[in-house]
């Protein structure tokens, strides 16, 4: 299945090339939900501030459990690597591949905004929407294998669930 998704993506439109290197390069290190999670630690108030406790939480534990532990546990070779550099669009990554930490990274932020800060409709759709936008780009540039990045939102997932479930509401300054 893996190599099915791949080569079905081969003959994908260039101009698809941008979209994909932008949603992975706002994702990295954890990217835009890193800067949200600090500045609402920073200028947040009450259940904004645990908001951004919660998505700094999640993605150290990302940073724990995906990029420690599984990473160099299961010791996946990535896609370019087995099938060679013509699969692989932009930089090259470091690391192994299964899961994707990119992916991880971006739903643990999601969901961790999803179950402490999200109050609208457009609130709730677009962190989503970012999360799955990383995901698909990270088999787009050839990073990651399409199981990779279906583990790492289902890891991703369950670690900001588990960051918005354990941060005590005290955290946050709020009574």
């Amino acid at each position: 299945m893996d190599l099915s998704l791949l080569r079905a993506l081969d003959g994908a439109p260039p101009w698809l090339t941008p979209l994909a290197l932008a949603a992975s390069y706002l994702d990295e290190f954890g990217g835009i939900f890193l800067l949200i999670g600090i500045c609402l630690l920073i200028f947040g108030r009450g259940p904004h501030r645990r908001a951004g406790m919660v998505i700094l939480a999640a993605l150290l534990l990302v940073l724990i459990v995906v990029d420690l532990g599984l990473k160099p546990l299961v010791h996946r070779p990535r896609p370019f690597q087995v099938l060679g550099m013509h699969m692989l669009i932009g930089p090259v990554p470091s690391g192994y591949s299964f899961p994707s930490g990119h992916t991880s990274a971006a739903f643990a932020g999601a969901v961790a905004w999803l179950k402490t800060a999200a109050r609208t409709r457009l609130g709730r759709i677009l962190p989503i929407a970012f999360a799955l936008a990383v995901g698909w780009s990270r088999i787009y540039l050839g990073a990651h294998w399409p199981s990779d990045v279906l583990a790492g939102a289902l890891v991703g997932s369950l670690l900001g669930y588990l960051a918005a479930r354990f941060v005590p509401a005290s955290w946050g300054g709020a009574h």
